[in-house]
Formats: structure tokens, C-alpha cells, sequence
């Protein structure tokens, strides 16, 4: 039997008299990868922001392995395992490349500011672990040597792959990737489908919004289809996009 990680039900979202997610339902098992696509305004953005507690879902719920997370703040989703990218990479500039991605760990450190004052042993021995874990994935990327580089003055390509590094280093059970692509390069999009189809291998459970059709087709496992915050279909990469419907929504798909 195979085992579903997160289950929505009739999740629907709503803005005043704007219906923005309406009546979305489906699931993602371990080592999946859901991507979901559709026009500008079709409500991806705000399933994700639902989905990790962003938003409150105003209808409908959210289930990770069994456990309501309907109506929790997005720190404690964030703690039960769910991770997530945003859209732009401009935040935590003023940071180093290291700095962030210790910051990814923050549900498993036992830092305090009492611990790291006093430097208090088990917060030493937390930090140094969490230092050479963020050291190891960048030295998997070949990214060892700008790790002590503020963001600021990375490409905005090179941020948005040490963004999904950062929701990486959590360890979730279900990962959200908000557009990891936009604003990049070929070559950075190649780290990116690489570094995101590895986590299938290590039993993630990932959806994935993007505009790159080819990227996010190749790379998903099913596709999920919107318009106007109304679910079109579910279904295997070519056979979805090969819907009449979905390509009249998506304009352009080709």
C-alpha cells in the first residue's frame, strides 16, 4: 500500500468575495514529485502559502502523516516537517551563505541565547553540527567556497539553489517549491532539477509550482493543473498537458 505523506481535502481559500483556491483535493506519497502548474493568478502560490500556514485555509484540511495542520502557525508546520521556498530570493542578504543555511536547522538545534552566551557545551557541540552539515552540502554542490559570502552579493540564480538548500537542510518530510526557477539561468536550473531529484531518492514528498514546463514536466512525477483557483485534473505529465482544457488555460504551453 502506498503510504500518502500529505492529504488536502477540499482545501479553499478565499479573500473577501475572491475565491482564490477552491475546493482543492489530492495527495502526495514519499519520494514523490506533485508539480502544479497554471496561468498567472490561478491560485498556486496561495495552495502553497495554505499549505504551510502562511494563509489560514478557510474551508477544507491539511493532514501530514495523520496530524491536522489546518489552523497551526507556520513555525509549528515548519516544525512537524514541512519546507518551503518563496517565490523571490532577496531576503537574508545581509547574511552569509553559511549563516542561512545553519538557519534552515533551526527546528533541530538546541541553541539558546542564554546556551550561546556562556557557550554552553551542548549548545557548542549543536552548532558545530549544524555548521558541518550546511559545510557538506555545499561542498556536494561544489559550493564550498563561498560559504562564508554575504547573499547579497551572489546571482540571483546561485541564491535561488541555496534557497531549496535551506528548506533542504530542515529535513522535511514534504518539501513546497515556489517557482525555484524563475529568474535563472540554464546552468542553474540544471543544479536545481538535479538537486531537487536527488531528495526522491531520500523519500521526500515535494510539490513543485513552476512556470518552465519542461522543467517541472520532466521532473514530476503527476502534475496538477489550476485555473482560477479551480482544480482542471490530475494526471501524468504528457497526458494532462495534453488536455485540451489544461492548454487553453495555460496559454502558451506548447
Amino acid at each position: 500500500m502506498v503510504e500518502q505523506v500529505l492529504e488536502v481535502r477540499s482545501a479553499s481559500v478565499s479573500f473577501g468575495g475572491l475565491i482564490a483556491v477552491d475546493d482543492i483535493s489530492f495527495s502526495v506519497t514519499r519520494g514523490q514529485v506533485l508539480g502544479v502548474i497554471g496561468p498567472n493568478g490561478a491560485g498556486k502560490t496561495t495552495l502553497l502559502n495554505a499549505l504551510s500556514g502562511v494563509i489560514p485555509l478557510h474551508r477544507g484540511d491539511v493532514r501530514l502523516n495523520g496530524v491536522q495542520l489546518s489552523g497551526l502557525k507556520p513555525h509549528r508546520i515548519a516544525a512537524l516537517g514541512v519546507g518551503r521556498t518563496f517565490q523571490g530570493a532577496d531576503y537574508f542578504l545581509e547574511s552569509t551563505v553559511l549563516d542561512v543555511l545553519m538557519l534552515g536547522q533551526w527546528t533541530h538545534s538546541r541553541r539558546s541565547i542564554a546556551g550561546a552566551m556562556f557557550r554552553v557545551p551542548s549548545t557548542v557541540k549543536s552548532e558545530r553540527r549544524q555548521r558541518d552539515r550546511a559545510m557538506s552540502a555545499l561542498e556536494d554542490l561544489g559550493l564550498a567556497a563561498i560559504a562564508e559570502v554575504p547573499m547579497a552579493t551572489l546571482s540571483y540564480g546561485t541564491r535561488k539553489i541555496l534557497d531549496v538548500l535551506r528548506a533542504v537542510l530542515l529535513e522535511p518530510t514534504v518539501l513546497l517549491l515556489d517557482e525555484p526557477t524563475s529568474g535563472t539561468t540554464s546552468i542553474d536550473r540544471k543544479v536545481l532539477y538535479d538537486l531537487v531529484a536527488n531528495l526522491k531518492t531520500r523519500d521526500i514528498a515535494i510539490i513543485v509550482v513552476d512556470h518552465d514546463v519542461r522543467f517541472i514536466s520532466e521532473l514530476s512525477d503527476v502534475m496538477l493543473a489550476m485555473n482560477f483557483g479551480r482544480l482542471l485534473g490530475i494526471g501524468r505529465p504528457r497526458e494532462l498537458l495534453a488536455r485540451d482544457d489544461v492548454r487553453a488555460a495555460y496559454v502558451g504551453l506548447e
